[in-house]
């Protein structure tokens, strides 16, 4: 069976994507570029001659706005932006670090770095309002005198002195080396935070890359190429290509001025009072009295359009148009939201841009910026990730609409999210309340409930069959425009209800909806179809769900989420134990197995399949209930040393399958393939560490959700029937009494031992998801939430013998 499942897993990566490095043909840039004058990387080893036929590239230019948002554009109110995306491709972007809201300077650090990064230090404008809190730290602005800190790290002033006059150097025409006073202080939140964080990457990586020289190359295009420099302009574009030691090369006040190939603006930011300080200009990032969002965002337009106006006058004869980048790199307010890019020039169609790291049209993620503009550049990235660009016919009005629909979705879920759960947790103590009264024979059997109790327990089993339905309702909310109603919080209810209440109906449709068994496996099977189904065909449904995983957060953005995961496992493991109930009934003993190896191996496809679900620690908790479940049928006993070895080849199943993710090119990876690399760099470690993390950290937002689960097992252990096999007690005592209200009156359901198997591997499963997946708390948590309503639906078909 194990190699049946490798074979099927390997011939599941053939199907993930092409490198993304391929995406972006024919974009605006070539690796045809030469210094004019001399001045850096001049070098004859540098050059590289290609016979490409196309003209020097023109110089591509990354204007950072800090909180502008798709909804911003409005062709009244800022006219420039609109006809750049007009012209161009444009998409969400999630501007996510560390922390649930990215300051201005942390979104230039991680965008310069490629990688999430939190810049310092504490603000300290918290005197102006001690009650408020919510305060982003104050840009350094570089320094070119040559002074530094005691802080900096540097052991004299006249070491640094010399660094700087060494930089000086290498500084292109038009300017100067400069550096950030204190960087040390910048940094220090990264420390310890479990992210590596390679500090000026996107700077280094133009610059190392040295001049490329066409074959064929006249004087006359010669005059045209490009320094392979990053000029920064303002304080934030410092941040992005400031060096470890805070030293930043090329910085300058006019970065259109000069022949860096890559010009990176910060434009200020725009933010309210409660959070930066000071957006658009003069860099200070203070917030004037008067303040207001749309002033604030037509402003930043209109010196947009100033700046494009000097690209194009500074533009060089016979070179291509220069490519123009707008992005939105950081919150604006402690309210996280999708930001805005656009990329406007050679190879940019009007449409809309993803990555091979989101798989999701129309979404970008902050860490994606830094190896996509390498790639338009034509040079090599660490990660080899490039924007993949989707083409289409429709209106820029049309496009604006639907990204901002998509971004409304995220926004609307993630401030529902909360709220949701903390209905989901208690409805699940109420269910497991109603599970105890059910089981107590004192409590029903007193002023005559014994006569009313099987009337009760079926009235349970329907609403349980009810809230069954709801998680998978959660998903197909996704199918319905809710975001577009006027309140999307009340499309977001009305389009869960509703899906669920379909579904709901589907199960009570004959033949199956004759039967509790029926329709518990109607609702577990049409809950595996639908995420088998959405994760083969790109994993929509999981995207912007309230029990998937939201682009605001960026935790994940396809395959299968954890929450996913968890009402996978239960559905299947339900769903098999009824199936194979059903079948030993009518005597097909070969089926009994059969079939659960078919399906059980099939599910381990979908979510093992890199290009499907992706789910390493989830493939792993499939794969283990599998095996759980096939031993029981086949009466084989349950050791603790066979349950390890079980343990220990669906781990080495899987680990060789991120391997041969891992050989793939980096753009093409998925979550197996980089978990792999993280083995060989040895960085598994700092990331479990951090996974470990945010398990805490979900344990102290959500503690309600914490303790679903053990309450979960108990419910779980109760309806086993293990109280069964308690050792007796003498009558009289208090243990023997509390005991003895149990012993006897569980319900009927497991006598039926496949039912019991299925629901054991269901546990099982969820158990080593606990253990093995990101953020595992939610796992058994959600599962539980499905686990328990399929529980007392399928026992109330036995209300009359559990009540006699």
């Amino acid at each position: 069976m194990l190699g049946l499942l490798v074979g099927l897993l390997t011939a599941g990566l053939g199907l993930g994507p092409a490198s993304a490095s391929a995406s972006t043909d024919g974009s605006a840039s070539t690796d045809s570029l030469a210094p004019t004058d001399g001045s850096a990387n001049t070098n004859a080893s540098s050059a590289q001659y290609t016979d490409t036929g196309r003209p020097p590239a023109g110089q591509t230019v990354v204007f950072g706005i800090p909180g502008l948002t798709i909804d911003d554009i409005d062709p009244e109110r800022t006219p420039n932006l609109f006809h750049l995306l007009s012209e161009g491709a444009a998409a969400n972007l999630n501007v996510r670090t560390i922390g649930s809201a990215t300051c201005p300077a942390s979104g230039w650090l991680s965008f310069g770095a490629g990688a999430r990064a939190q810049a310092g230090p504490s603000p300290i404008a918290e005197d102006a309002d001690p009650d408020d809190s919510a305060r982003c730290p104050t840009m350094i602005a570089p320094t070119t005198d040559g002074s530094v800190d005691a802080e900096d790290g540097a052991t004299s002033a006249k070491e640094t002195a010399d660094s700087d006059e060494a930089h000086g150097d290498e500084s292109a025409a038009g300017t100067t080396t400069a550096r950030i006073e204190g960087f040390d202080a910048v940094k220090e939140p990264n420390i310890g935070s479990g992210y590596s964080v390679d500090y000026g990457m996107l700077a280094r990586a133009v610059t190392e890359a040295g001049s490329a020289v066409p074959a064929g190359t006249d004087a006359t295009d010669a005059d045209s190429l490009l320094e392979p420099c990053v000029a920064a302009e303002g304080p934030g574009a410092a941040y992005a290509v400031a060096d470890e030691d805070g030293v930043v090369t090329n910085f300058t006040d006019d970065a259109l001025a000069t022949d860096c190939r890559l010009g990176v603006v910060d434009l200020g930011a725009i933010g309210i009072r409660s959070w930066l300080f000071d957006p658009i200009p003069n860099y200070s990032y203070t917030v004037p009295p008067n303040y207001d969002r749309e002033t604030r965002v037509a402003e930043a337009d209109r010196r947009l359009g100033v700046r494009l106006q000097e690209v194009r006058e500074n533009a060089k004869d016979g070179a291509a148009d220069p490519t123009i980048i707008v992005a939105g790199l950081g919150d604006s307010s402690g309210l996280p939201q999708l930001r805005a890019f656009i990329a406007s020039g050679p190879g940019f169609e009007p449409g809309s841009l993803s990555s091979a790291t989101t798989r999701t049209p129309g979404l970008l993620q902050i860490t994606d910026l830094a190896p996509g503009i390498l790639d338009v550049l034509e040079v090599d990235s660490p990660r080899a990730v490039g924007f993949d660009s989707t083409p289409t016919d429709d209106d820029p009005q049309q496009r604006i609409d639907d990204l901002v629909a998509e971004a409304q979705k995220s926004t609307t879920i993630h401030q529902n999210l909360s709220t949701f759960s903390i209905t989901l947790d208690i409805i699940f103590y109420i269910l497991f309340i109603a599970c105890a009264v059910l089981l107590n024979r004192s409590i029903l059997g007193r002023r005559g409930g014994a006569t009313r109790a099987s009337h009760v327990h079926r009235f349970l089993g329907w609403v349980s069959l009810g809230v069954g339905s709801v998680p998978m309702g959660a998903f197909l909310a996704g199918l319905l425009p809710w975001s577009r109603m006027a309140d999307p919080g009340l499309g977001l209810f009305l389009s869960v209800i509703g899906t669920a209440a379909v579904l709901f109906v589907l199960a009570l449709i004959p033949p199956w909806g004759r039967t509790w068994r029926g329709r518990v496996g109607a609702l577990a099977g049409a809950n595996l179809l639908i995420l088998a189904a959405d994760l083969a065909t790109g994993s929509h449904l999981q995207a912007n769900s309230l029990l998937g995983y939201n682009p605001i957060v960026g935790g994940r953005y396809y395959g299968l989420g954890n929450q996913g995961a968890a009402i996978f496992i239960v559905s299947l493991f339900i769903f098999l134990g009824l199936v194979v109930s059903w079948l030993r009934t009518r005597g097909h003993r070969k089926a009994v197995i059969i079939v659960p190896v078919v399906v059980g191996l099939a599910a381990v496809f979908v979510s093992g399949n890199p290009s499907w679900g992706a789910k390493f620690g989830g493939t792993i908790a499939i794969l283990a209930g599998l095996m759980v479940l096939l031993a029981l049928l086949s009466k084989i006993r349950l050791t603790l040393l066979r349950l390890a070895l079980i343990g220990l080849s669906s781990l080495a199943v899987l680990i060789g399958i991120a391997f041969l993710d891992w050989l793939r090119p980096a753009g093409a990876r998925s979550h197996f393939g980089t978990f792999f690399d993280q083995i060989v760099t040895g960085e598994a470690l700092q990331v479990v560490g951090r996974k470990l993390g945010a398990n805490l950290h979900i344990i102290q937002v959500n503690p309600a959700l914490a303790i679903v689960t053990p309450l979960a097992a108990i419910a779980i252990l109760i309806f086993l029937r293990y109280l069964l096999h308690f050792p007796r007690v003498h009558a009289g005592s208090r243990t023997g009494r509390l005991v003895n209200k149990w012993r006897g009156r569980l319900p009927q359901l497991f006598t039926d031992s496949d039912l019991h198997y299925g629901f054991l591997a269901a546990a099982t499963g969820l158990g080593v998801g606990l253990v093995l997946t990101d953020s595992g708390v939610a796992v058994p948590s959600t599962g539980a939430m499905v686990l328990l309503p399929f529980l007392l639906a399928l026992s109330a078909e036995h209300a009359e013998e559990a009540h006699r």
